[in-house]
């Protein structure tokens, strides 16, 4: 895999963990071997995955930035 999986693969990927599932009658190893593939990818296919951290103030701060948030005229809605 080049970078993040499609949507397609990863639709193809949990029919498949369905299909296997121990609680709908599937074969519980074969589970197994189709979940532990998937996590153990290379780190290359994740490299696309971003993670983002959000600050969020607290305390008065917080009330604050609701109050503003609140405040604030909406944002037009484009139809």
């Amino acid at each position: 895999m080049t970078s993040s999986p499609s949507p397609d693969e990863r639709r193809r990927w949990r029919a498949e963990l369905r299909r296997h599932h121990p609680d709908l009658g599937g074969d519980a190893e074969q589970f197994l071997r189709t979940l532990r593939a998937w996590e153990s990818r290379p780190a290359s296919a994740l490299a696309g995955a971003e993670v983002r951290f959000v600050h969020r103030p607290r305390g008065a701060r917080r009330v604050l930035a609701w109050w503003r948030a609140r405040r604030s005229p909406a944002p037009r809605r484009v139809v």
